[in-house]
């Protein structure tokens, strides 16, 4: 008599996708409008990370202001890396217990985009790093709503392009009209040391002839990738 032994074992794979691509700093200026598109950080479609002048990050692609235990939609968050397997991920203002609505600064963090499903296949990993956080309601109580932080980005991104290729304005110093010198350039930024928005335009040139001899931040937006790079530029 032959036996045949069929052996069934149940295989569950729960497999996220991790973005371990080059890092990218995002920041937002105290008392910056979240409503203008250069203070929101565009992960994806479907994620938009901002603050306002106090509390947490809030996703404004689909919500108007920060909400306790709810915001940013779309995100979970836990401390510890991508490469680990037993994290713990939770809410914005609870997955690090003592902080409140301030998130641990220069502790390494794991951002997940849950994609608005609860399937873990559909989940995107992302290593992120806040490098800064102005605590505070803003007004008489301080604050004001800016923060910074590093995160990684998706790799299928042309990454040897973004290595190989500087970015910059010319001429710097300058006394008037200032250049990129990528045609991927879309937009332009300008702000006072401040953070205060001074100028923008959607052309890869802005003419600084207008305002004060002084240094100045520019922000250049990507169109292939859609991300906000930062330079300065004296004007005298």
């Amino acid at each position: 008599m032959k036996y045949i032994f069929l052996l069934i074992a149940p295989f569950i794979c729960f497999s996220q996708t991790i973005w371990d691509g080059d890092d990218l700093t995002f920041s937002k200026p105290n008392g910056s409008d979240f409503n203008q598109e250069d203070n929101q950080d565009r992960i994806s479609d479907d994620v938009w990370l901002t603050r306002g002048n106090g509390g947490g990050l809030f996703n404004i692609k689909d919500e108007s202001y920060y909400n306790d235990g709810v915001s940013p939609s779309h995100t979970l968050w836990a401390i510890g890396v991508t490469s680990e397997n037993d994290l713990v991920f939770d809410n914005f203002k609870d997955f690090y217990g003592p902080s409140g609505n301030k998130p641990p600064i220069n502790t390494r963090i794991v951002l997940k985009l849950t994609q608005g499903t609860t399937q873990e296949s559909d989940d995107i990993h992302i290593d992120l790093i806040f490098n800064s956080w102005t605590s505070g309601g803003g007004g008489q109580n301080g604050g004001g709503g800016g923060f910074s932080y590093t995160r990684s980005t998706d790799p299928s991104l042309n990454v040897e392009f973004k290595n190989t290729v500087d970015f910059f304005v010319y001429p710097n110093p300058t006394q008037g009209f200032v250049h990129t010198n990528q045609e991927i350039i879309s937009k332009i930024r300008v702000y006072d040391l401040t953070g205060k928005q001074l100028m923008k335009t959607n052309n890869s040139s802005v003419d600084l002839g207008t305002i004060d001899n002084g240094m100045y931040i520019i922000k250049l937006y990507r169109k292939d990738n859609k991300e906000w790079l930062t330079r300065r530029v004296l004007k005298q």
